[in-house]
């Protein structure tokens, strides 16, 4: 049975986890493109996905409680749980909050913003990705190493 639950859990981790993280950046893409549409839509793409993410952490909570070797106890899961909630709380809510809130300025001044405001969206959407970008990385670091 822990078999089989580790290797859909991995299989999930693999599928989802990647768009995840890089889609916030297709939502910059938009903007610099002036698509308030394709910001929404982005928007959309990464809460579903992060929110898929969700299953592969419910896989990876049963693979835990039928290990053998692993418990909810380990320093290295708990550092990993801890910034893995941390990066699905941003991917799911903060992220596509700030993609709607872009998406509707840019929509609002039929996709010409001035460089300024510009400038703020970019800097906020990409300080978000990032941050969601190094703690899903560092999430998936100490799933493999286990420390």
């Amino acid at each position: 049975m822990h078999t089989l639950v580790m290797i859909v859990h991995v299989l999930l981790v693999v599928i989802l986890v990647g768009p995840a993280m890089l889609l916030p950046w297709v939502g910059e893409r938009a903007l610099r493109a002036g698509d308030g549409e394709a910001v929404h839509a982005a928007g959309r793409r990464t809460m579903a996905f992060n929110a898929l993410v969700a299953v592969a952490g419910g896989f990876g909570v049963l693979a835990t409680v039928t290990s053998d070797e692993y418990s909810f106890s380990d320093p290295w899961l708990i550092i990993a749980t801890t910034l893995y909630v941390i990066a699905l709380g941003n991917g799911a809510l903060v992220i596509p909050a700030v993609l709607a809130r872009i998406g509707k300025d840019l929509q609002d001044a039929q996709g010409r913003l001035d460089g300024e405001t510009l400038e703020q969206h970019r800097g906020r959407l990409l300080a978000l990705a990032g941050l969601n970008l190094v703690f899903y990385t560092a999430v998936i670091i100490l799933m493999v190493w286990r420390p």
